[in-house]
C-alpha cells in the first residue's frame, strides 16, 4: 500500500510492514514500486493493486491552465490559486513567470515596495497572520510552505483570508505583544499554494476557497515535460540534448526523482566527462 509519512515528507510504497521505497512525488513511488516487480495482481497477495491514468489533459494544456489561472487571481476573479504534484518540473517557474509578465515585481531582500513576494519554508500561524498583515493587497505565493495551512489554526486564518464574503476579515484572538498588528483586519490580497504535496493533504477550507491546478505527472508525463523544457534551452546542443533525453528515457524507472534538474544534471556529467558519462550519471540519478 501506499502511505504518506509527516515525519519524513515522504510517500511510501510498503509490502506489510517492509517499506520498498519512498519518494517526495506520489505518483513516482508507484512507479519505483513497479520497477522492483511490484505491478498490478489479482486474487489473494500482499501487492496493492496501483494505477496511474494518464489525465485526459495534455501536459502542456495543463501547464497553460496554471498561467491562465494566475491571470485571474492577478485580476482578483478569484482569491486564491492551489498548484500541486510532481516536484521539480516548473510549477514554481510558470507562476513566477506568469506574475512577472503581467507587469508586477516581486518583493525582495532589500526591495519590499513589490506586488508579489514568496515566502518558502517553516511558518507559524502568528507569523501567517502578521505576514497576511504586512502584505495586505499583494499577491502572496506560498512556495513549499506546507506548514502554513496545515496547522489548523493557520488552516482557519486562511480560511478567513480567502473567504467569498464581501469583506474578508481576519482575526487573531490570542495574546500577543505585537502592537503594531491589530487583532482583526480587512485582507485585500490574493494567495497562490504551490505544493509538491497531493490535493488530499490540503485542508478542505482552503480546497473550497481556491482554483485548482494539479501537476501529478506518471513517468511518461515527466518525460514529455522534461523535453519540453529542457529541449528548448539553446544553451547546448540539439545531438547533446537528445542524448540526455534518451538517456532518462531508458533509464526512467531507475532514477530517484525524475524531473528537470535530473536533465541539467546528467548534461554536466556529458560535458565533463565525454564518452563516460552515462554510468556516472546512472550512478547520482538512482541512489536513494
Amino acid at each position: 500500500m501506499i502511505k504518506y509519512s509527516d515525519k519524513l515528507n515522504t510517500f511510501e510504497y510498503l509490502d506489510g510492514k517492509k517499506v520498498i521505497c519512498r519518494s517526495k512525488d506520489r505518483a513516482t513511488c508507484i512507479e519505483k514500486a513497479k520497477a522492483k516487480g511490484y505491478e498490478t495482481f489479482t486474487g489473494e497477495t500482499n501487492h496493492v493493486t496501483v494505477e496511474i491514468k494518464k489525465s485526459e489533459f495534455s501536459v502542456a494544456e495543463r501547464f497553460e491552465f496554471i498561467e491562465n489561472f494566475t491571470k485571474l487571481v492577478i485580476k482578483g476573479v478569484i482569491p486564491s490559486l492551489v498548484v500541486t504534484g510532481s516536484g521539480g518540473l516548473g510549477k514554481t517557474h510558470t507562476v513566477t513567470e506568469t506574475l512577472k509578465k503581467a507587469g508586477l515585481k516581486e518583493d525582495t531582500i532589500g526591495e519590499i515596495d513589490g506586488d508579489f513576494l514568496f515566502i518558502s519554508g517553516y511558518s507559524t500561524p502568528r507569523n501567517l497572520y502578521t505576514t497576511l498583515y504586512h502584505n495586505n493587497g499583494k499577491v502572496i505565493v506560498f512556495d513549499d510552505c506546507d506548514s502554513a495551512f496545515r496547522d489548523p489554526i493557520g488552516a482557519n486564518i486562511l480560511k478567513a483570508a480567502l473567504d467569498s464574503k464581501e469583506r474578508r476579515i481576519v482575526s487573531w484572538g490570542a495574546e500577543s505583544k505585537d502592537d503594531e498588528v491589530p487583532s482583526r483586519f480587512e485582507f485585500n490580497g490574493k494567495v497562490i499554494f504551490i505544493s509538491n504535496l497531493p490535493i488530499e493533504k490540503f485542508p478542505q477550507a482552503v480546497l473550497s476557497r481556491a482554483m485548482l491546478a494539479d501537476l501529478t505527472l506518471n513517468l511518461e508525463e515527466k518525460l514529455e515535460r522534461i523535453g519540453q523544457v529542457f529541449k528548448s534551452d539553446t544553451a547546448y546542443d540539439k545531438a547533446d540534448k537528445d542524448a540526455v533525453i534518451a538517456f532518462l528515457t531508458k533509464n526512467q524507472s531507475k532514477v530517484k526523482d525524475l524531473n528537470i534538474r535530473s536533465a541539467y544534471n546528467a548534461m554536466k556529467m556529458k560535458i565533463a566527462l565525454g564518452d563516460n558519462w552515462e554510468r556516472m550519471a546512472l550512478y547520482s540519478a538512482t541512489l536513494n
